[in-house]
């Protein structure tokens, strides 16, 4: 069976966990970034074209079947409809759009292509996270109550350094560029959100263009459940951790870890899982899900629409901080 072939755009420090998932299900054709040194030291291969631009690499018209996008945030949507546009499949990195309505006209344009929009959501593969999904599914846990996200990191002066980071347009703001994975797992946990209330400043990081760097949100589900996010990117030296906390009827557990890939708390009627997952592992599912879809015509693991409505989500919680400042 033919092997996949894909291009990396964007060949900063996430395009080289993308390679090596490359590496297990397909080819690397050919990379693309404005720093055509950056874009020759990730792969240190003659045989893998190197490009200076998206528009470069498309009009090669190379055999590729998927363009995977590890750009700044605020290029995503537009690379993404050019490469749908021009008959490839594509792999956005989180977040897919920087707006709901960039997103759903990415979506459309996929729809009109014949072509898959492949998103990043690998959190979703950890042990853990598809373990508490599933008592959830199950009624295992019995009535959700509440819901609690702590996600306590450390971005300093050195990080927004970076030409980018930091940017309105280009990184859109904390809760899309570090936190966006947890938000998605709730609506992924819990369904859609009936009422939004937050408060957020930027203490901390004023070099910035950013609203906030750290803040509380407060959620009503549809279903009842209450849900409350705490995040901040100002803890001292290093990260502290990012938690999802879910109090039930028949448990409380606590997903935590480095990166949602332990349980570090539970007390629950039966165990819902012990130990912990590699979270090298979850990116790589994402890729298999992509091999299963194109070789085999199985469904993606996340329907695009998904991260429209995290997209939505997000906005709606800005919306609300801007309201109260």
């Amino acid at each position: 069976m033919k092997k996949i072939q894909f291009a990396i755009v964007g060949c900063g420090q996430i395009a080289k966990k993308h390679l090596t998932q490359i590496h297990t299900i397909g080819t690397l054709v050919a990379v693309c970034d404005v720093d055509p040194e950056q874009a020759k030291s990730l792969v240190h291969s003659s045989d893998v074209l190197c490009f200076s631009s998206l528009e470069s690499l498309l009009a090669a018209n190379l055999p590729i079947d998927v363009v995977v996008i590890c750009t700044p945030n605020g290029l995503h949507a537009s690379q993404a409809q050019l490469c749908l546009k021009a008959g490839y499949h594509v792999l956005i990195e989180k977040p897919m759009a920087l707006t709901s309505s960039d997103a759903l006209a990415l979506i459309e344009t996929s729809i009109e292509s014949g072509r898959n929009l492949f998103t990043v959501l690998q959190n979703r593969f950890n042990a853990p996270v598809q373990a508490v999904h599933q008592a959830i599914r199950t009624g295992e846990l019995g009535k959700v109550f509440s819901v609690q996200v702590s996600c306590f990191w450390h971005r300093d002066f050195t990080y927004y350094q970076h030409p980018w980071h930091g940017s309105k347009t280009m990184d859109g703001g904390v809760l899309f560029t570090q936190f966006s994975h947890f938000i998605d797992l709730l609506l992924w946990y819990f369904g859609p959100v009936k009422e939004v209330n937050a408060i957020m400043h930027n203490i901390n990081h004023p070099q910035t263009e950013l609203l906030e760097d750290e803040g509380a949100v407060l959620l009503q589900f549809e279903n009842g459940i209450i849900g409350a996010i705490q995040f901040s990117t100002n803890t001292y030296q290093k990260n502290m951790e990012g938690a999802v906390v879910i109090i039930a009827e028949k448990g409380t557990i606590k997903i935590g870890g480095s990166y949602l890939n332990e349980i570090t708390y539970q007390e629950t009627a039966t165990p819902i899982i012990s130990g912990s997952t590699d979270t090298r592992q979850s990116l790589q599912q994402v890729y298999h899900s992509i091999l299963r879809t194109l070789q085999f015509g199985e469904p993606f693991y996340v329907d695009p629409q998904e991260s429209v409505h995290t997209i939505a989500l997000i906005e709606r919680m800005y919306a609300a901080a801007r309201k109260k400042s």
